[in-house]
Parts: C-alpha cells; sequence; structure tokens
C-alpha cells in the first residue's frame, strides 16, 4: 500500500475517531454501555489511525518487497 493511500486512510479513521468522540461526550458522560462502547471505537479508532499512518515494521506491504 502506498504512503499516500495509507496517509489518507488514516486522516479517514482520524476522523471517524473525532466524530465518535464528539457523539459520546456531546449528550454528557455518564457510565453507560453506550459511552464505554463510544470509547472503545474512538481508541479502536485511532489505534487504526496509527498504524496506517506509522505502518510499524512494514506491517501493511503484505510482503511486496520481498523477491
Amino acid at each position: 500500500m502506498d504512503e499516500r493511500r495509507r496517509r489518507r486512510v488514516a486522516i479517514i479513521w482520524t476522523a471517524f475517531a473525532f466524530v465518535m468522540g464528539y457523539v459520546t461526550i456531546s449528550d454528557g458522560v455518564t457510565v453507560g454501555v453506550s459511552d464505554v462502547l463510544g470509547l472503545v471505537a474512538v481508541v479502536l479508532g485511532l489505534g487504526l489511525a496509527y498504524v496506517y499512518y506509522a505502518n510499524p515494521g512494514g506491517m501493511l506491504d503484505f510482503g511486496e518487497g520481498e523477491a
């Protein structure tokens, strides 16, 4: 996966995380299942954005560089 596409997907995941964060805390924070699931979605979205942006250890190359 080329760098331009990875960065574009990272921006999409970051936007998803911000939207989910806004939706989660916009109606007030109560300790409920919906808030916990919203925060989990935010954390997973930010984690995926990091993986796509940083590509640690060539994880997203899928063996393209191997001969």
